[in-house]
């Protein structure tokens, strides 16, 4: 039997693909990868019918949940699902063990997340069975898979813009889930339709309740736990301030306090209105996603106070009173506070010298007084650096910390190996508005490996790219999506010519 082992993957790199999570047969042809790669996969050239697949698992829904995906799946020619009796005490919470051969396949996983992850992986390696006009029935190569991730905390960053869809905060969702990440954080601009406050979003927005609930719903089922979030300090547009749009003020001037009277970019933090309000947002925002363990409040790219109620006391005072307060209401949710870091940390100061910085001496002196439950999503979106040293820092001054990448491929590498290597809590991963085209396949497919096992080699190449067009394909199959612009990485067959190289 001729086997293509990840245990030999570094031959492979050097030899080929850079590590690309397969090896070539001898005829020149692509062999199967799963994504996230997995920590050993031994997957043979040899394929077998895809007919019954034995589940052993501590957990009592995981079999209904694979007999209902693999139904929606596989179709008229799902395979049989049966239970079967195994250790499965020894695995980890999303830990688990497959072969493949010609009795079927059998999987071992203590935990429902882990029989999906399991599942998530066959899904990508499975085929139909071939010369047939129609599917007529699937095989899989032959082998062994044993698989967990190597950080606990793998979370994508998602923006519901004024332009935004649902059906594109779903797909976004899904692909997060069958990457195998576990949280994703949705950030409405301008587009929550909130009870508390109607005109703090655009009259046409889309991020209804009935929506939240309706993606809850699918990000529960596929194992991704929804965060919300609300800026509660800079960006109070809920706007791109590029675009010189305020979501609240554009439409409703008569609010004109709760906002910093220059261009309303930050909320007015000596305003006690403000502080009843956001409390209120939080309280509503938090009940809407079903009161998840965690909540972000933005609070990144503040500008200095134009208020002069704000100008007239120590700013410092104003900002710690404002987040701690923020906090208290989160954790009397049961939750805790997530926030950005780059206000945390002084302009100026060589320390941060090449890096993310916006504070100032004030904010950076209020931070040390915050509480130490609070997560700092460190982000950076630049090339990759020798060191990450405000990850270090924030970890040493006794928060945890989440590095927060964005789109540029070598610098997600770096950054989430270094994460790794500092022991900090895990990684955030941002779309912002490159939710489609090429930087779509770049950030979930390097992301979602990083984030899983940071030692392997990736590489993005085309083939790569094809694979990630397979299973955004198959995301598709799952939404029962019929209309064209819904379908692959653009909405059009001619992209706009900005994106035309990119």
């Amino acid at each position: 039997m001729k086997t293509f082992s990840i245990r030999f993957v570094l031959f492979c790199a050097i030899a080929l693909f850079a590590g690309a999570g397969f090896c070539r047969a001898a005829n020149d042809s692509i062999e199967p990868a799963i994504f996230p790669r997995p920590i050993l996969c031994e997957l043979s050239a040899d394929y077998v019918p895809l007919v019954k697949i034995a589940i052993a698992s501590a957990d009592a829904d995981a079999i209904n949940w694979a007999e209902r995906h693999l139904k929606e799946w596989y179709g008229k020619q799902t395979p049989e699902v049966i239970a079967h009796q195994a250790d499965v005490a020894y695995l980890g919470d999303e830990e688990y063990e497959m072969e493949i051969d010609e009795q079927g396949v059998k999987i071992k996983a203590r935990t429902i997340q882990a029989v999906r992850y399991a599942l998530y992986s066959l899904r990508q390696i499975a085929i139909p069975k071939r010369g047939t006009l129609e599917v007529g029935g699937w095989i899989t190569p032959k082998g062994t898979i044993k698989d967990k991730p190597q950080m606990n905390f793998r979370g994508i960053h998602i923006c519901w813009f004024h332009e935004s869809e649902p059906w594109e905060v779903e797909r976004q969702i899904r692909l997060a889930a069958y990457y195998k990440m576990n949280y994703a954080v949705v950030e409405p601009w301008g587009t929550f339709k909130s009870n508390v406050a109607p005109w703090l979003s655009w009259p046409d927005a889309t991020m209804t309740k009935k929506q939240i609930k309706r993606l809850k719903a699918i990000a529960d089922d596929l194992g991704i736990t929804l965060i919300p979030q609300i800026n509660v300090f800079g960006h109070a547009s809920q706007a791109r301030s590029l675009a010189g749009k305020h979501a609240t003020l554009d439409i409703s001037p008569k609010y004109q306090p709760l906002f910093e009277p220059l261009a309303g970019w930050n909320w007015c933090l000596s305003n006690p209105e403000t502080r009843k309000l956001l409390q209120a947002l939080i309280n509503e925002l938090h009940e809407a996603f079903g009161r998840p363990p965690y909540f972000h409040i933005g609070g990144d790219e503040a500008n200095l106070p134009s208020c002069p109620d704000c100008a007239s006391q120590p700013y410092s005072k104003l900002f710690l009173e404002h987040i701690e307060a923020m906090n208290e209401t989160i954790s009397s949710l049961g939750a805790r506070t997530m926030m950005w870091h780059d206000m945390l940390i002084e302009r100026g100061d060589p320390r941060w010298s090449g890096y993310v910085v916006n504070g100032t001496k004030e904010t950076a002196e209020g931070f040390l007084k915050f509480p130490r439950d609070i997560i700092i999503c460190d982000w950076y979106y630049g090339a990759p650096r020798p060191s990450y040293p405000s990850m270090d820092y924030f970890k040493s001054q006794g928060f945890s910390v989440l590095a927060c990448p964005w789109n540029v491929t070598n610098g997600t590498i770096a950054q989430c190996k270094y994460a790794h290597n500092a022991g900090i809590m895990g990684v955030l991963g941002t779309t912002w508005h490159r939710y489609f085209g090429r930087d779509m396949w770049t950030i979930y497919y390097t992301l979602s490996n990083m984030m899983w096992n940071p030692n392997v080699n990736i590489h993005t190449g085309e083939t790569n790219m094809l694979r990630v067009q397979t299973h955004i394909r198959q995301i598709g199959w799952d939404m029962k999506l019929t209309n064209p612009r819904q379908a692959g990485l653009y909405y059009d067959e001619i992209p706009p010519e900005p994106f035309l190289n990119n």
